[in-house]
């Protein structure tokens, strides 16, 4: 599963990439995803990739090796950002 700092960013609308809900959004960075990630205990992969809808922004992508459904994924990181 590939995932990208711009599915958390609150200035993002859902057209232009994020994918949580705008309360659980916030002023994601690719350390503060890689933190999540790290707490999650997930297995997961830094690649230099830019997302497609937004690709003046941010150069990371992640590859995260896990079974789980992605959108649940998607907020349980997001959670974790706003706590970091």
């Amino acid at each position: 599963m590939i995932i990208y700092t711009s599915y958390f960013k609150r200035s993002l609308s859902r057209k232009m990439g994020r994918k949580v809900p705008r309360n659980l959004a916030s002023d994601a960075t690719p350390e503060k995803v890689e933190q999540a990630l790290k707490k999650l205990n997930l297995k997961y992969e830094v690649q230099e990739k830019r997302y497609p809808k937004n690709w003046y922004d941010d150069k990371v992508r992640f590859y995260i090796e896990t079974e789980k459904n992605k959108g649940h994924l998607l907020r349980e990181i997001a959670k974790l950002i706003k706590t970091i």
